[in-house]
C-alpha cells in the first residue's frame, strides 16, 4: 500500500488490519477521509463547543474516518501532522477533545504518524489510554496478534472495551494515579540488593528507578494518565516507614530496642488472683490451686451478677 503524507489512504489499512484481526467482516467504512471541522460541527452532536484551544488541535490532523461501531464502541483512523516528539501528546488531547462530541459508550483511535500507529482508549469510566507505537508494515505483526479478536470479551460493550484495554494499554497504566510502596516495589526488589540490612534509602532509591522506569523508556512518548493527579513519590512515603516497621518486628519483637520488662501483667487468671484481698476473704483458698474448682467459682459469680441484674 502506498503511504501517501496525507493519509487519504490510511482508512484502506485500518479497516483492513480490523478484518484480519476479526473485528469487522467488511472493509468498507461507515464514511472516510472527513475533514476535523466537517466531523466536529457536523457529523457528531449539533451543540458542539470548542475552544480556542480545541480549534487549534484541528489543524494539526486530517482524514479522519468512521470505520466501524461493535458494542457501543466506535472506531475511527485519523492521520497526525505533527513532530516526532510531539505524536502521542498531539493524539492524546486529540482524543480528548472528540470523545466528548461522539454519541458512543467508547470510543477507540487508531492514530497514524508517518510510518506507524498507536491506538488510543476513552470510555466506559477510563479517560485517555495509549497503546505503543507499531510498525505499519510489521513482518511479526505484533499488533494484529494483540487485537485479535479471540482476545476481546464480546458480551458486553465495557467487556470489548476492557478487553482492548488489557491488551493494548502501556504497561505503566497499571500504577495509574493511585499508587502504594506495595504496587510499585517490584516482587525481587529486596534479593537484588544482596544484604541484610534494609535502610529506607535503598528502598527509596528503588521505587524513585521504578517510577521513572517509564519517563525513561518511553522519552518524549510518555503521557500521564491523569495529567491533574500526577503520581507522587510523596503518596507511598508512610507505605515505606510501614514496611521498615513490619520488617524489624520479624526481627525482634521489640522493633524500639527497649528492654522489656516484667510488669506483672499477664493472663485473666492472674489478674483475677491479684484483686483487693478483700474479696475473696470468705473463698477457700484450695480454689485458687485447683483449675476446675477455679473455673465453678467465675461461672458461679458471673450466674449470680446475672440473676441479680435481671430481678
Amino acid at each position: 500500500m502506498f503511504l501517501d503524507f496525507e493519509g487519504e489512504s490510511f482508512y484502506q489499512f485500518a479497516m483492513a488490519l480490523f478484518m484480519e484481526a476479526g473485528h469487522v467482516f467488511t472493509s468498507t467504512p461507515e464514511y472516510y477521509n472527513h475533514s476535523p471541522e466537517q466531523f466536529a460541527y457536523l457529523d457528531n452532536k449539533s451543540d458542539v463547543s470548542l475552544s480556542p484551544t480545541d480549534r487549534a488541535l484541528l489543524k494539526r490532523f486530517n482524514n479522519i474516518s468512521r470505520l466501524f461501531t461493535v458494542n457501543g464502541c466506535a472506531f475511527y483512523s485519523i492521520n497526525l501532522f505533527t513532530r516526532r516528539p510531539e505524536r502521542s501528546e498531539l493524539s492524546h488531547n486529540i482524543h480528548t477533545m472528540l470523545h466528548p462530541i461522539i454519541d458512543a459508550d467508547g470510543t477507540i483511535c487508531l492514530f497514524r504518524f508517518e510510518d506507524e500507529v498507536m491506538l488510543s482508549f476513552i470510555g466506559f469510566g477510563y479517560r485517555c489510554i495509549l497503546s505503543d507505537w507499531y510498525p505499519m508494515f510489521d513482518p511479526y505483526d505484533k499488533l494484529l496478534h494483540r487485537l485479535d479478536i479471540i482476545n476481546m470479551g464480546i458480551n458486553s460493550g465495557r467487556e470489548y472495551f476492557e478487553d482492548f484495554v488489557y491488551n493494548l494499554a502501556r504497561e505503566y497504566y497499571i500504577v495509574g494515579t493511585s499508587v502504594s510502596a506495595f504496587t510499585v516495589l517490584p516482587i525481587n526488589a529486596l534479593s537484588r540488593l544482596e544484604r541484610d540490612e534494609i535502610s529506607r534509602d535503598d528502598l527509596d532509591e528503588i521505587i524513585h528507578d521504578e517510577m521513572f522506569a517509564a519517563y525513561r523508556q518511553y522519552g518524549d512518548d510518555y503521557v500521564e494518565y491523569n495529567e491533574s493527579a500526577p503520581t507522587r513519590r510523596e503518596d507511598i512515603g508512610s507505605d515505606l516507614d510501614l514496611m521498615l516497621l513490619d520488617m524489624d518486628m520479624e526481627d525482634d519483637d521489640n522493633p524500639f530496642g527497649e528492654d522489656i520488662e516484667d510488669d506483672g501483667f499477664g493472663s485473666d487468671e492472674d489478674d483475677f488472683l491479684t484483686r483487693d484481698e478483700y474479696e475473696f476473704a470468705d473463698i477457700d483458698p484450695e480454689v485458687f490451686r485447683d483449675p476446675t474448682l477455679l473455673v465453678k467459682l467465675l461461672k458461679s459469680q458471673e450466674q449470680s451478677s446475672s440473676d441479680t441484674t435481671s430481678g
